[in-house]
């Protein structure tokens, strides 16, 4: 990439326009849905067939269609990111990436991030349609620092590889790049047990990749970034080796199969520590944006509340046109909120990650609202196990 990345660089063809010609199928998500950008790929017309494929260990691809693509150059950019982002940038290698969050003042998410640090800039993929936002915060605290920050969105696409076996990613991979498959098992090794990936660099015919692996649960997903014109050759070989294209909606139920939370969906609704997000926060940085919080709770070591697992009797209501599911009790008062929800794979109504009081005591007649409508789904058990295994 680098160069190449340009948005004026020679035979650029937008990304967007490239996803259209590969996926004529595709429906977007409509606004409203808590969990999906709206920019997101819902599904590419089957998704219940899409789900059990995920949930069944794939492999599977992932369009990142909401991913936002920054690049940032100059003397001051390393100091200028660890200054604002949760983690710690400034102790990243050359070729070395963290997840991190873009933190308000009161230390709440309002975006998650993958900061990767390279020779001569920082490139940044922000999750969940969330990277104007990102480019605005950055852009606004710009004063003398030596930065320039560059939006890729047009140049560069993204999507996600997920194998419940490694060696099969591998696989997916090198029918479209030979040098991949090593690549990948290499910067795979080199994560294991750290807080930080190493993002294996690929040269293909149309530039260099980059693919970073990042933790699903206990499982590993590799994020492709490529130039767009080199998209359409890639995608061929992928599919043709047994990559089966899926949805957000599919990715969904494997986060919420693997306990997983997203920064767009259960971030919204506390603190990291509180949503199943700690692991993007790092107490020995310094200074960020947030960080007075992130240190209070550290002192104080105690939450209010936490990431549970429920279990739905049935779907969410108002699903794709609301954004406010509240958990009450028996007796009507508030005990949490739901972020994402999935149909279970074992057909026995929806499973669901929720933001659940710590004080609250599970029991029968727990239901799910919506804000400023009367109850319409219950029972919801609360606290339950989830699995990643599929539907039968």
């Amino acid at each position: 990439m680098t160069e190449d990345e340009r948005p004026d660089a020679p035979g650029r063809a937008p990304a967007r326009e490239v996803w259209r010609s590969l996926l004529p199928e595709a429906v977007l998500v409509g606004r409203g849905v808590p969990w999906l950008a709206a920019a997101a790929l819902d599904h590419l017309g089957d998704p219940d067939g899409e789900r059990v494929a995920l949930l069944a260990g794939g492999p599977v691809l992932v369009p990142r269609l909401a991913y936002g693509h920054l690049r940032l150059t100059g003397a001051d950019r390393v100091p200028f990111v660890h200054g604002l982002v949760s983690h710690d940038v400034a102790g990243l290698a050359e070729g070395e990436a963290v997840d991190a969050l873009l933190l308000d003042h009161r230390g709440q998410p309002q975006a998650g991030l993958a900061v990767h640090r390279r020779r001569d800039d920082l490139f940044l993929a922000v999750h969940d349609g969330q990277g104007p936002t990102v480019a605005r915060t950055l852009a606004e605290h710009v004063i003398f620092d030596q930065v320039v920050i560059q939006e890729l969105d047009e140049r560069l696409a993204s999507l996600t590889l997920y194998a419940a076996d490694p060696g099969a990613a591998a696989t997916v991979l090198q029918a479209a790049w030979p040098a991949a498959g090593a690549a990948l098992t290499e910067a795979l090794a080199a994560a294991a047990g750290a807080a930080w990936a190493r993002v294996a660099v690929v040269q293909t015919p149309h530039g260099r990749a980059l693919l970073h692996p990042r933790r699903l649960g206990s499982a590993w997903t590799v994020d492709v970034h490529l130039l767009s014109e080199g998209l359409s050759p890639a995608w061929g070989s992928w599919t043709g080796a047994g990559a089966r294209p899926v949805g957000e909606r599919a990715w969904t139920a494997g986060r919420v199969a693997h306990g997983v939370a997203s920064a767009q969906a259960e971030g919204r609704l506390g603190l990291p520590q509180e949503t199943g997000l700690e692991d993007r926060v790092s107490y020995r940085k310094g200074c960020y944006l947030g960080q007075e919080i992130m240190a209070r709770v550290e002192a104080r070591g105690r939450l209010r509340r936490g990431l549970r697992g429920v279990r739905l009797a049935g779907p969410p209501p108002g699903l794709g046109a609301v954004s406010g599911w509240r958990l009450e009790d028996a007796a009507g008062r508030a005990v949490g909120a739901l972020g994402s929800a999935a149909p279970a794979p074992d057909g026995d109504g929806w499973w669901g990650l929720a933001i659940v009081r710590e004080d609250a005591e599970a029991a029968a007649g727990w239901r799910l609202v919506v804000d400023g409508e009367p109850p319409r789904v219950g029972p919801v058990e609360v606290g339950v196990s989830l699995h990643p295994a599929a539907a039968s």
